[in-house]
């Protein structure tokens, strides 16, 4: 009887050890807050921001925060605005980060990387892509654009419009879908000189898909 119940004992004692041996250990889940300001220290709402390159689905909210839970530390969390650039910082095994992103940092997105990280779907105008897209340009908060460094002729500073190769007025330039843009070439200096006096102030051409 003795010999039967050691032997009970001993099949327990197995099986338990079989089942918390078979128990993974729980995976840390890191909650991260990103913060994304300005050079002047304000918020950049809807900023996109990328966890090691991946872009993700949801982007800063009205105030600049981001926040996300992990199952592993990052090694890059990149924070861009198409108006400033990108930055990137290393992590750093904090839980919340602070991202400024200012004019004057190196921010340069090169063509290649922009169209991985904007989709031109998030733009609501050409405008708005002129602005994330294009160095060179200036446009106001009405819409006007201007081309630095080109002297302005006849009283305008407007550049001439180029919609797959015909010139076009600023009404039909400005209904262009940025979903349809595949380039946009921006000319100045001896470059225009093929549109003579027309390209005084500057040439934007754009390509799109419907032609």
């Amino acid at each position: 009887m003795k010999t039967i119940k050691k032997l009970f004992l001993l099949v327990l004692i197995l099986f338990t050890v079989n089942i918390f041996s078979q128990k993974k250990t729980p995976k840390e889940v890191i909650k991260l807050t990103v913060l994304v300001k300005d050079g002047e220290g304000k918020p950049i709402p809807g900023a996109l921001i990328l966890i090691d390159n991946i872009k993700q689905a949801r982007v800063a909210n009205s105030a600049g925060y981001f926040k996300i839970k992990l199952q592993k530390a990052p090694k890059e969390i990149t924070a861009f605005s198409p108006l400033l650039g990108a930055k990137s910082v290393k992590y750093d095994g904090k839980n919340s980060i602070i991202i400024n992103i200012t004019k004057n940092s190196n921010n340069y997105v090169s063509d290649t990387n922009y169209e991985k990280i904007v989709d031109p779907i998030q733009f609501r105008n050409i405008y708005d892509y002129l602005r994330g897209k294009v160095s060179g340009v200036n446009i106001t908060s009405t819409n006007v654009i201007s081309i630095r460094g080109n002297s302005s002729w006849s009283g305008s500073r407007s550049p001439l419009f180029i919609l797959n190769g015909v010139p076009v007025d600023e009404d039909t330039f400005g209904a262009i879908v940025p979903t349809t843009i595949k380039t946009v070439k921006i000319l100045k200096g001896p470059e225009t000189a093929i549109y003579g006096l027309r390209g005084a102030n500057g040439v934007i051409e754009v390509v799109t898909t419907i032609n």
